[in-house]
C-alpha cells in the first residue's frame, strides 16, 4: 500500500526573532522529520504543501538548508512533491521562485497548473524532461494534484480545480490535492479562511486526501481533509497548538494518517507573574526571578534543552510601570 509523509508550513529562513540560533531551529526540525519519518519509515515520496521557506527571497544558507534536507530524500530515492505558499510563491507577474529553482535542479516536483488565459491546459501530467507539469502519476494507483496560492479567490479556483480534474481522462484509485489554505473555525483571528463547503466540490471530482498547509496548527475533517501546522511555532501564541507531520498509508479501506511530534523542536514555556499593586521595581525583579527558578525546581523548565521562555506580567504596581526595565 502506498504511503507517504505530508508536512507543510517549514518556513526555511525564520527570521523574526532576529536570531540565527532560532533560526536553525527550523532546518533542525524539517532535517530530523526527514530523517525519521521519510527515510526511517521507507515512505513512497514526501507531500510539501507550502511555504517551505519564509521569505520569497532567500539567503544563501536557507537555500542551503532546502537542499541539504531535499538531498536527503534524493539519496534514497524518494521523490520530494510540493507546491507554492503565500510565503514563497512567485512574485506577480514573474515565472520563477526559488521553489522552481529546486524542481528545475530536480530536488522537488512542483506541482503548478497551466494558465489557461495563455493557452495552457490546466492539468498536464508531470514532464520529468521539461520539469514541469499540474499533476502527477505514481505507482500504486496514486495521482497527486498541485495547486498555487489563490488567497481571496481561492473559492472560486476550488471549482476551476474540480472541473480540471473531471475532465481527466480516467480517475485513479487515490487521489491527492495539495492546496496551501485554512478552514475556518479552526484559529480565531484569521480572515479569509474556507468553508466546509468551499470543499466540496473537490470530494465530489474524487479527491480522496485533501492535503493542506497554511495555518500552523493540525487539525483534520472528516478522514479526508489533513493539515499538520507547521514543523516548529512561528510564534510563542503558537506554542498551545498541536504541530508535526503525518505519516500515512493509502489502504484499500481508507486512509490511516497518524500524527508525527517526536522530532527535533524547541521547546516553549510560557510563565505568569500576577502583581498585587504595591510592588517596587526591586520587589518585582525578585518575583520575576523567583518565578522563573520555581518552574525549573517544578521541571516545566529544563536548562539543560535550552527552551524559549516567555514571562508574562500582569496586573498593576506601585510604580511607573514604564520605569521597569524588560
Amino acid at each position: 500500500m502506498p504511503r507517504f509523509l505530508h508536512i507543510s508550513d517549514i518556513h526555511l529562513g525564520f527570521d523574526r526573532y532576529d536570531n540565527a540560533v532560532r533560526s536553525r531551529d527550523f532546518f533542525y526540525a524539517f532535517y530530523d522529520v526527514l530523517e525519521k519519518y521519510a527515510v526511517g519509515e521507507q515512505v513512497d515520496f514526501v507531500l510539501i504543501a507550502g511555504d517551505l521557506f519564509e521569505h520569497r527571497s532567500i539567503q544563501p544558507a536557507t537555500l542551503n538548508q532546502a537542499q541539504i534536507g531535499l538531498r536527503l530524500l534524493q539519496d534514497q530515492g524518494i521523490p520530494a512533491i510540493a507546491i507554492e505558499g503565500n510565503h514563497d510563491n512567485r512574485p506577480y507577474g514573474t515565472k520563477t521562485s526559488w521553489l522552481r529553482y529546486l524542481a528545475d535542479w530536480g530536488l522537488v516536483i512542483l506541482l503548478e497548473p497551466g494558465e489557461i488565459a495563455n493557452g495552457e491546459v490546466f492539468y498536464s501530467p508531470w514532464d520529468n524532461k521539461r520539469k514541469q507539469g499540474g499533476y502527477l502519476d505514481l505507482d500504486g494507483g496514486v495521482r497527486i494534484f498541485g495547486s498555487t496560492w489563490y488567497g481571496a479567490t481561492a473559492p472560486t479556483a476550488i471549482q476551476q480545480i474540480a472541473d480540471a480534474i473531471d475532465v481527466l481522462p480516467d480517475r485513479a484509485t487515490h487521489q491527492i490535492l495539495l492546496f496551501h489554505h485554512g478552514l475556518e473555525g479552526q484559529v480565531s483571528r484569521y480572515a479569509g479562511a474556507l468553508r466546509y463547503g468551499d470543499l466540496l466540490p473537490l470530494k465530489a471530482a474524487g479527491i480522496d486526501y485533501l492535503a493542506l498547509g497554511h495555518i500552523h496548527k493540525n487539525y483534520t475533517v472528516e478522514d479526508w481533509i489533513y493539515n499538520p501546522g507547521s514543523l516548529e511555532a512561528n510564534s510563542l501564541e503558537e506554542a498551545r497548538y498541536e504541530r508535526g507531520a503525518y505519516l500515512v498509508e493509502l489502504t484499500d479501506n481508507g486512509i490511516d494518517a497518524t500524527l508525527k511530534q517526536d522530532y527535533q523542536q524547541r521547546p516553549i514555556v510560557r510563565l505568569l507573574l500576577t502583581t498585587r499593586g504595591h510592588e517596587r521595581q526591586e520587589e518585582l525583579v525578585e518575583a520575576a526571578i523567583a518565578t522563573v527558578q520555581q518552574a525549573i525546581q517544578n521541571r516545566h523548565i529544563q536548562p539543560d534543552q535550552q527552551p524559549l521562555v516567555e514571562l508574562r506580567i500582569t496586573g498593576e504596581v506601585g510604580f511607573d510601570r514604564l520605569d521597569l526595565d524588560t
